[in-house]
């Protein structure tokens, strides 16, 4: 909160848990809960080939769990150029982790002695992998509930984050968002770079706003 009349709402977003058939009642690990791990789990599977998925494969391979990182599209980091793609690839492969693209998850069994996720390949095949850990590195989404934008009639977007104009205003244009809960991009230094605007549009806009430029947004 800025002053009585200005607020600007500052938020992050949580793991996208997917309704895999089983994965409930089995329980997963997610970008958020995996620090909570006391013991090296013996076999790792990630659900998801994006940047977290590839980091936390890594990661643990390294530091001697058997890790199987399974993706739905043809190859890792989909978002980013081919050939830098298939240099993370290569990197994670001479790091042990076992790289299944073009697999989905399609349920998890944790009835019997062993739990297991089931995988189907694009040519309709299927396998079952043996985990005693199951992290899901599917994306995250943004936090949009607990703060009361549904009493206040305050939309969301296609991509569920919070509808602002140019300045980051909503619909009621002393309430500001920044950050994940704002789109477009999921980014740390995106979110200092609109807190700047939205802060300075909260306590001089009656004197001038400014436009939140995005021309130049660092990528890596």
């Amino acid at each position: 909160t800025l002053s009585t009349r200005s607020i600007v709402i500052a938020a992050g977003a949580a793991p996208l848990v997917p309704p895999i058939p089983g994965l409930a009642e089995a329980g997963c690990l997610t970008s958020d809960t995996v620090w909570r791990l006391t013991e090296l789990p013996a076999r790792l599977v990630v659900l998801g080939g994006g940047p977290i998925g590839c980091e936390l494969a890594q990661a643990f391979a390294r530091l001697g769990s058997q890790v199987t990182l399974v993706e739905m599209a043809q190859r890792l980091l989909v978002r980013e150029d081919e050939d830098a793609a298939a240099l993370v690839a290569q990197a994670l492969r001479a790091d042990g982790v076992a790289l299944l693209t073009g697999h989905t998850a399609v349920r998890v069994d944790a009835s019997g002695a062993a739990r297991q996720v089931l995988l189907r390949a694009t040519d309709g095949t299927e396998q079952a992998l043996v985990y005693d850990e199951l992290l899901c590195a599917l994306g995250r989404a943004p936090r949009v509930t607990g703060y009361g934008l549904e009493d206040l009639g305050i939309p969301l977007t296609p991509r569920q984050t919070i509808t602002t104009d140019a300045h980051l205003a909503t619909l009621y244009p002393n309430i500001y968002a920044v950050g994940d809960v704002a789109g477009p991009f999921q980014l740390t230094h995106v979110a200092a770079h609109q807190a700047w605007y939205a802060a300075v549009n909260a306590l001089f806009g009656r004197l001038k706003r400014f436009r939140v430029d995005y021309h130049a947004i660092p990528w890596c």
